[in-house]
């Protein structure tokens, strides 16, 4: 069996908490998960500006040895 609970951060309590501690009982095969979901916009756009880059080929390629060796340049 798998249940799905769904809250806002607001809503997360003691009494939730408890509810959720009911829930379970006495079962001992119990695995709870915590999932947050963030949307940060600066991080899609500089996504989506390496997503354009890679499509035109406008990359750097290492080998290992270079890629150590390595030191970026300041603009």
């Amino acid at each position: 069996m798998e249940t799905v609970i769904k809250i806002n951060p607001s809503e997360l309590n003691q009494g939730l908490v408890n509810k959720i501690k009911e829930f379970i009982g006495t079962k001992k095969n119990i695995d709870i998960t915590i999932f947050l979901k963030e949307f940060n916009p600066d991080y899609v756009d500089a996504l989506n500006r390496s997503i354009g880059q890679a499509e035109n080929d406008d990359v750097l390629t290492f080998t290992m040895e270079e890629f150590v060796a390595y030191t970026p340049q300041k603009k």
